[in-house]
């Protein structure tokens, strides 16, 4: 059983999209607050839509650092490990990469449990949740996919073992949950609003906490939460987009801009879906700073009261 966060604690969540979308942590801060003595307790979203161990390593002084935490959760792997390789034939090629990306997860998620760890921060490693291979679904599995992610489950829980950091089984937790409900959305991936639901209360559950029935998220979270979704936006552009475009985290941020800014002034977005990335990192990359200090004071003002 893993224990409660302390009061005083100052707790994030690194992740990829499943962290970023917000709702589990959500569902945790609704369950932390009703509890007496937990009032000075903090929660931070450091999720990233595409993201990677390896992006969490570049990214973390500007990031994760500036959260100061004294715990964190951190989850990758979904991400990581390549799976849309699973969809091509079978070959050396394909073999190799697909051992690349399993040995470069485990290089960074070391080496970001090492950064966090020098930090001071008590650590808990969460194994990636599941994907749904065998479900009915409009998107067709990849073949291997449910046994690609228990891979990586397993180094997670090796690394735990090799670290002495907390471990919390996610993949184990979830894969049973799956077998009663359905949890996870047509893509095989991402968890349904219930999903996100069933996700928190696995976590609390091991921390003998009660989530509650599932209802309305309260509004006080609300304009966090929006916050958030804005900040984690530009970061999910820094990742998905800036590398794809032959820049790096440590690109000026002026080169950055004039080539997003242009990318939306012609309308090249690649891809439809990358279209609202684009234009939230123009809109909202000069505004970073103050959506980290609006993320506090909302929290400040709306759910620590």
């Amino acid at each position: 059983m893993l224990k409660p966060f302390p009061n005083n604690a100052r707790v994030a969540f690194i992740g990829d999209s499943i962290t970023a979308e917000n709702i589990a942590l959500q569902w945790i801060i609704k369950a932390y607050k009703s509890l007496d003595g937990y009032e000075k307790i903090r929660f931070f979203n450091c999720g990233v839509a595409g993201g990677t161990a390896e992006f969490a390593r570049e990214s973390y002084a500007s990031d994760i650092k500036r959260y100061r935490p004294t715990h964190a959760v951190v989850s990758f792997g979904i991400n990581d490990s390549m799976r849309e390789l699973l969809g091509e034939k079978r070959s050396k090629e394909r073999l190799s990469a697909l051992v690349n990306a399993y040995e470069n997860y485990k290089k960074n998620m070391s080496g970001l449990v090492d950064m966090l760890v020098s930090d001071g921060v008590e650590v808990t490693v969460s194994t990636p949740t599941p994907y749904d291979e065998y479900s009915d679904s409009e998107q067709i599995a990849l073949p291997g996919g449910y046994a690609l992610m228990q891979g990586y489950a397993q180094y997670v829980r090796e690394l735990a073992a090799k670290k002495q950091l907390v471990l919390y089984d996610a993949h184990e937790r979830i894969s049973r949950f799956m077998l009663e409900d359905v949890i996870i959305s047509p893509d095989r991936i991402h968890p349904t609003p219930h999903g996100y639901y069933v996700l928190a209360k696995a976590f609390l559950s091991e921390q003998g906490i009660d989530i509650g029935e599932e209802t309305e998220l309260p509004q006080y979270l609300r304009a966090w939460h929006s916050y958030v979704a804005r900040l984690r936006k530009v970061l999910a552009s820094e990742c998905m987009l800036v590398r794809s475009l032959g820049m790096t985290f440590d690109t000026p941020t002026d080169k950055k801009m004039a080539v997003m800014s242009k990318k939306v002034e012609d309308g090249d977005f690649g891809r439809p879906v990358f279209e609202s990335f684009y234009r939230a990192y123009v809109a909202d990359k000069p505004n970073e700073a103050q959506l980290y200090r609006l993320i506090d004071e909302a929290y400040e003002s709306e759910i620590a009261k």
